[in-house]
């Protein structure tokens, strides 16, 4: 009686737990046949193009291949991109733009510098469409703005508009020397109190144990805010060719030397001008592509799905 009474009990236990597993097997394929459900759901749709979340989710694993989190702002900025694409693809097609073989290799070896090493990448990445549609984007975009130059002229009138930011702050020249001992750090301050700049550097060579120490102790050139306020403080109260009192931080007994102050300037035009192109083409070159982007939106009809998208987009939603 003992035994089939056990006998009944475990056959409930185990007709239980098979139910268990059964119903969480269940739940685990509704959940993914409801995902794969919400993947297809349109998102954007150009004229009679259709284009779902599933689009957009691999749109975002070609412009970031390196898997990591992104937060909703940066989806809405990343779908407002997608848009875009998409927009400028569909008129490519419409003007039946060409894709010669020699462009699209050369795209594919840029494409592949961008992602993690992998086996057979350049065959995977070859036979996506997505390819060809990313070089079609950049295609239009690149006949759009091939003839953006600037100037001389402009770039003398932007160097006179905004002198201010050419303007280069006081700057200093620090030698260091860095010991563990305070006995030693206070022996070699007082020894090298009347030194000159070969005879510091040479101390520091012999006794430093800063990285610095093969260069003589040089650190570099520093303007206000790049060292921590505390030694700072202590190198800019310096006069040129002096060292300062022994100045204590996490790293041991340090020995500063000020080597030479360089005074406030404003760089010449033809010191700056190659960063001055630089930044009038960005310019023109964006204001070009966004008036083509907003001349595109005012010819195709295109409606977004703000609804289907798992994140809070603050984009236009249709046209």
């Amino acid at each position: 009686m003992k035994k089939t009474r056990l006998l009944i009990i475990i056959l409930i236990v185990l007709i239980g737990g098979a139910g268990f597993v059964g119903y969480n097997f269940v739940q685990q394929k509704q959940k993914i046949k409801a995902e794969e459900r919400k993947s297809q759901l349109a998102v954007l749709r150009i004229e009679d193009i259709t284009y779902t979340l599933s689009d957009f989710e691999n749109y975002v694993r070609q412009v970031i291949p390196q898997k990591q989190d992104i937060d909703s702002e940066a989806l809405s900025g990343l779908f407002e991109q997608f848009v875009e694409d998409k927009l400028i693809l569909f008129s490519a097609k419409m003007r039946k733009m060409e894709l010669p073989e020699s462009e699209k290799q050369a795209f594919l070896q840029r494409l592949i510098r961008d992602y993690p090493p992998q086996p057979g990448l350049k065959e995977q990445l070859a036979s996506d469409e997505w390819l060809g549609d990313s070089l079609l984007v950049e295609k239009y975009k690149y006949e759009k703005i091939k003839e953006v130059i600037a100037t001389d002229e402009e770039i003398k009138a932007y160097y006179e508009e905004h002198k201010k930011d050419f303007l280069v702050p006081e700057r200093v020249m620090v030698s260091q020397i860095l010991v563990k001992s305070s006995d030693l750090a206070v022996e070699l301050q007082q020894k090298l109190g009347q030194a000159d700049e070969q005879s510091f550097r040479q101390a520091a060579r012999d006794y430093s144990e800063a990285p610095d120490a093969y260069k003589g102790g040089l650190m570099g050139v520093f303007k206000p805010g790049d060292l921590p306020y505390d030694m700072e403080k202590v190198i800019f109260a310096l006069e040129e060719g002096k060292i300062s009192r022994v100045f204590q931080s996490a790293y041991g007994y340090h020995i500063f030397r000020l080597d030479r102050k360089y005074e406030p300037a404003l760089l010449e035009e033809d010191e700056v001008s190659r960063r001055i192109r630089n930044i009038l083409i960005e310019s023109k070159v964006k204001d070009i592509i966004n008036k083509e982007i907003e001349e595109l939106k005012a010819t195709y009809h295109w409606q977004v799905f703000p609804e289907n998208l798992p994140f809070n987009y603050e984009g236009n939603e249709n046209a």
